[in-house]
């Protein structure tokens, strides 16, 4: 499909997506807890010092906060780890902001996991049949009105609009990361496993200390 469509179009399209993507993940609410904790955080250092447990558990909620605001999303510290790495790694960062923001990281047993569900894939497959073909009986139904032809094509563009731009947020939750998964994923799984063998050295390095 992106090779028959000429490159300023699906430039704009493309442009249009980067700028849809935060609104529909919720990055103003993360920006805005951000705001709060920093908040949070100079009151605190002003109250009780730079070496109190209040500043310390204010400057913990302000960097899971500012993570959030960069990925879409907070996570546990062991996920946090294993993202940033992921980025260091050569993982674009939409593709780990997709897997932080679905959940796809996960801790299991102590250790992060990338998570593959079947029944996404499939449940994704018929969502999308059932929109498309309810997208379909829509124009379908303004076509057969009888109304004047311009404004048969203006409420099939209109429902065609309404229709792409809720599809397109939807596939943010469900068919995109799946296809993330399919292209980094084996290149996550290895970063999991090298971050846990570490963890597992260094704690064989430190014990008979």
């Amino acid at each position: 499909m992106n090779r028959l469509m000429p490159r300023a179009a699906l430039q704009a399209i493309q442009r249009i997506g980067q700028a849809l993507d935060p609104f529909f993940a919720g990055r103003w609410y993360w920006s805005m807890t951000r705001w709060i904790a920093e908040r949070q955080l100079q009151h605190a250092l002003d109250q009780h010092g730079d070496r109190s447990m209040q500043v310390r558990q204010a400057t913990e909620r302000y960097r899971r906060a500012d993570f959030a605001v960069r990925y879409w999303r907070s996570a546990p510290g062991p996920v946090m780890r294993i993202a940033e790495q992921a980025l260091d790694a050569g993982v674009p960062m939409h593709a780990i902001r997709l897997l932080v923001l679905n959940t796809d990281l996960r801790i299991r047993d102590g250790q992060v996991h990338l998570r593959r569900p079947f029944i996404v894939t499939v449940l994704n497959t018929v969502l999308a049949t059932i929109v498309g073909v309810h997208m379909f009986l829509m124009c379908l139904l303004a076509v057969t009105a009888p109304s004047p032809t311009w404004l048969k094509i203006t409420v099939i563009l209109a429902v065609a609009f309404v229709y792409c731009f809720l599809y397109y947020g939807w596939s943010l939750y469900t068919s995109r990361p799946q296809q993330i998964i399919a292209e980094h994923g084996q290149k996550l799984d290895a970063i999991c496993i090298a971050s846990t063998t570490r963890s597992r050295a260094e704690v064989r390095n430190i014990a008979p200390y």
